[in-house]
Order: C-alpha cells, then sequence, then structure tokens
C-alpha cells in the first residue's frame, strides 16, 4: 500500500500484495462474530513476549564486569542507571515500529571463556592483501599480535582508553552523549556503554593524508556458545586529514552470537573520511551497529554500506553536518534471502548553510526476506541554501519477499533544493527473455540483470568484497 503525505511517503509492497492489491472484494467485518474469551490469545502471546525479553536481558547481565579504569566505570554506571528506565525496543516504537525482534529476543547468552582458538585460520579468508594496514578485534577483544599498522604510525595512532591522558579521555567520553551511538540514541547504544570493556581511539593527524586504507575486522569465532560482543570505536580526523576506513563485521559460518556494536565518527575542519561498512556475519548471528558522524566546515564523509550477513542486521546511522559547507554521501546496498531481516535507519541534520547529502539505498530480497529503509533528512532553521537527495530502489526476487521504505524529509527552510524517492519492481521478463532469444540460460540471465542491479554501489566497495557480494547473488538466484 502506498500512503502519501506532503512531505514524506511510505511504501510497503510484497509481490503478492503487487499483484493483488485491488483484488479483494470480500472484505467484511460482522460484530456479532467478535468475541473477548477470557483466555485471550493475544494476551497470552504478549505475555510471552515480555517474558522473552526479561529472559533475554538477565542473559545479557550476565555478561557485564566490572573494568578497573574509574572514569569509565562512572560512565558505565551512568548508562546502567539510565538504561535501568529505558523501555524494551518493541513495535509500538517509532523507531522500530517496522522491525520484528521477536526471534532475536529468544536468544540467550553464555558468560563463558570464548573460542579464540583456530580464529586466524577463518579469519584469513576475510584479509584483504592489498591492504597492509589491520587492526584485528577477535570476538569484540582486541587482538594486538594480528594488527599492524606500522606504515602510518607517524601519521595516527590507535590507542585504547587506558592509554590516553586525562583530559582526552574526558573529551572522548563527553563524545558518546550525542548521536545514535550516544546515550540518547536508544536503548541498544546505552546498553552498549553500560557493557563496555574498553573504548578505542583510532586518531589522524593534522594534515595528514594516508595513502592506505585501514582494514578494522570484528570478528566472530563462538560455534559452541551463544554469546554477546559488545564493542566501541571513536574516529577522529584533525584538520585537513584525508583517509579511507574499512570497518568489516565477519564470522566463520557456524558462530552465533550478538554483536552491540558502536561507531562515534568526529571530522574537524576539512577533514575527508572515504568509510565502508560491511557486514557478512553468520546468518545465525545478529549484528546491531549505532553509528554516528559529527562534521565540521568544509569536511566530507563518503560513506558506502553492504550487508548480506546475519539472521537480523540493522544500521542506525546518523550524520550531523554541524559547520557551513559540510557534506555528505550515503551509498547502501543489502542482501536478505531465507527469513531474514536487513534493516537501514539513517539520519542527516543539515544544521549550518551550504550543505549538501546525498543518499542512494539499492535492495536486493528473496525468500522471505524482509528489508526496510527509513531515511530521514533534516533541514534545520537558518540552513539556506541547503541541497539533499535520497533515493531507495529495490528489487523483489520472490511472492515472499517484502520491503518497508520510508523516505522522510523535515524541511524547516524554504531557500533549499530536496529530493527524495522511492522504487520498487521485481526482475522484467521482456529482459530475460530478450537473453533467452541469445542462447543466454534462464539463470544467467536472472544473474546479469540482478548482478547489474548492485552494480553501481557494488563498484565502490573493495574488490574482495565485490566478489562476495557476486557470491551472495548467486545464492539467490
Amino acid at each position: 500500500m502506498l500512503f502519501f503525505g506532503a512531505r514524506s511517503w511510505y511504501t510497503t509492497l510484497n509481490l503478492k500484495q503487487n499483484k493483488n492489491l485491488f483484488s479483494n472484494k470480500n472484505f467484511t467485518y460482522n460484530k456479532l462474530k467478535t468475541t473477548f474469551p477470557l483466555k485471550n490469545p493475544k494476551i497470552i502471546m504478549k505475555m510471552k513476549k515480555n517474558d522473552d525479553k526479561k529472559d533475554w536481558y538477565q542473559s545479557i547481565l550476565s555478561n557485564r564486569e566490572k573494568t578497573e579504569d574509574l572514569t569509565l566505570e562512572n560512565w558505565k554506571k551512568t548508562a546502567m542507571n539510565i538504561l535501568q528506565n529505558t523501555p524494551f525496543p518493541s513495535q509500538k516504537d517509532e523507531s522500530w515500529k517496522l522491525t520484528d525482534l521477536s526471534k532475536f529476543f529468544k536468544l540467550r547468552f553464555t558468560n563463558r571463556n570464548s573460542e579464540k582458538n583456530n580464529s586466524f585460520k577463518t579469519l584469513e579468508n576475510y584479509l584483504m592483501p592489498s591492504v597492509k594496514n589491520r587492526i584485528i578485534f577477535i570476538n569484540g577483544e582486541f587482538q594486538a599480535e594480528l594488527s599492524s599498522i606500522i606504515n602510518i604510525e607517524n601519521q595516527a595512532s590507535f590507542l585504547s582508553l587506558n592509554e590516553i591522558d586525562t583530559l582526552k579521555k574526558i573529551e572522548i567520553l563527553e563524545s558518546m552523549l550525542k548521536g545514535e551511538s550516544g546515550m540518547d540514541g536508544g536503548f541498544f547504544s546505552i546498553l552498549n556503554i553500560a557493557f563496555l570493556k574498553d573504548v578505542f581511539l583510532l586518531n589522524v593527524f593534522e594534515n595528514m593524508e594516508l595513502d592506505e586504507p585501514i582494514h578494522i575486522i570484528f570478528f566472530g569465532n563462538n560455534t559452541k556458545i551463544t554469546s554477546f560482543f559488545n564493542t566501541r570505536l571513536i574516529i577522529m580526523g584533525e584538520a585537513n586529514s584525508s583517509f579511507n576506513i574499512i570497518q568489516h563485521h565477519c564470522s566463520n559460518s557456524e558462530s552465533i552470537y550478538f554483536e552491540n556494536s558502536s561507531t562515534t565518527i568526529r571530522l574537524k575542519e576539512k577533514a575527508k573520511l572515504e568509510f565502508s561498512f560491511v557486514n557478512e556475519i553468520s546468518l545465525m548471528s545478529t549484528i546491531i551497529s549505532s553509528i554516528h558522524a559529527d562534521l565540521e566546515a568544509n569536511s566530507n564523509i563518503n560513506f558506502i554500506a553492504s550487508s548480506f550477513g546475519g539472521f537480523m542486521s540493522r544500521i542506525s546511522l546518523g550524520i550531523d553536518l554541524n559547520g557551513k559547507e559540510a557534506n555528505c554521501e550515503i551509498k547502501g546496498v543489502s542482501i536478505t534471502n531465507k527469513s531474514n531481516t536487513n534493516d537501514f535507519h539513517s539520519r542527516i541534520s543539515h544544521n549550518y548553510p551550504n550543505c549538501r547529502s546525498s543518499q542512494f539505498q539499492k535492495n536486493l530480497v528473496s525468500g522471505k526476506g524482509r528489508s526496510i529503509f527509513a531515511g530521514k533528512i533534516q533541514v534545520q532553521h537558518g540552513s539556506s541554501q541547503t541541497e539533499a537527495d535520497q533515493l531507495c530502489k529495490t528489487l523483489l526476487l520472490s511472492s515472499d519477499s517484502r520491503i518497508d521504505s520510508l523516505p522522510i524529509l523535515e524541511i524547516n527552510n524554504e531557500d533549499v533544493k530536496c529530493t527524495h524517492g522511492s522504487t520498487v519492481s521485481d526482475l522484467d521478463q521482456n529482459q530475460i527473455f530478450y537473453f533467452q532469444s541469445r542462447g543466454i540460460s534462464d539463470d544467467a540471465a536472472k544473474f546479469i540483470l540482478t548482478i547489474g542491479f548492485i552494480q553501481e554501489i557494488n563498484c565502490y566497495l573493495p574488490i574482495e568484497i565485490q566478489k562476495r557480494l557476486s557470491g551472495e547473488v548467486t545464492k539467490i538466484i
């Protein structure tokens, strides 16, 4: 169904609904047949869901550990107090109304030592030979012996919180207050702060231009128990710096875990960042990533997201353009199959004049998969000469696949150029026939059309990720 508003429109479609949208002529409502039994199934189901959430939370609590850093421990206690007064996410909440978390809340976590032995053999499959700068985490813990940033040691630093002086430490912790990855970012970002073991800072120095990307790998390797990993990364680009980050979440194919990931990005004046976010974790695991970027004047971020892992995956991205002529460009591609869910929520706020943003999202949905896109562009008072565009395109590959698309504009200024839109389609049978008439098989034709659909975003990703994305397309044809 399509709902049109003055500044936003909302699309919820699957192929069955699309083909039968106006065919149901027998809808009736009989008040006399409505009954309210004493044991209402809906009430019983609601009680079970509440029990699931409580049990889930208790198993999470078993993973909480005390830290030696007193400053961090005080922040954790503050977050814990806030968390206890924060309701669990549910479909009653505006930001979670499209996401079914019932399967996720059935997970139960065990507080036992994680499996790290023999991790590197599987991890090697995800390394990029052309990238020498690597920062590696296994099961949420930093692995210094596997990491290497010696090529940029005079241009950037990578430190844990206990290696940072007190004044810088307070500045870093205060950065965790704002945005999607902060205290006001909702349940999971608060949960992240409350359960921190450490915070890691990647700082690129002033006037430094890094020629090689930095590959940050978060690898999961738990097969015998269901685990909970909690990671927080802060990325700072000093004035006039330029660098490239690949944040890569991956695992072996049988790992079972929940990763609660938070990333805070701060770009000072004239800083430039190419940022790639890749999710290819096990389909038995889930990941919730909260990301917030704060851009000062004339700074620029190109954000590329690729998500094709997890039975439930969510990216919550917030970008604040906090200086004149700050710019951001967001590109995203997701592949969803079976009964999995891929959720991308974004917010771009134009807080100063002469800023520009662009967002382009493509989704492939197959099987009983569900894809969710909710993108909000805000233009605040005084943010004149703003330019913003947003487009989401989705290809549904089965009659049971579904997309919920919600592009939103909130404009509080008249001097703007803003556009948004959303399209949904299936494979064009005429194009498939064209290929077949030239001797190309049905499966090959579908693969060419499907890979072509995502190629204009796929081409911006590292070549190793492009190849694995192509492999995922082969699986869903």
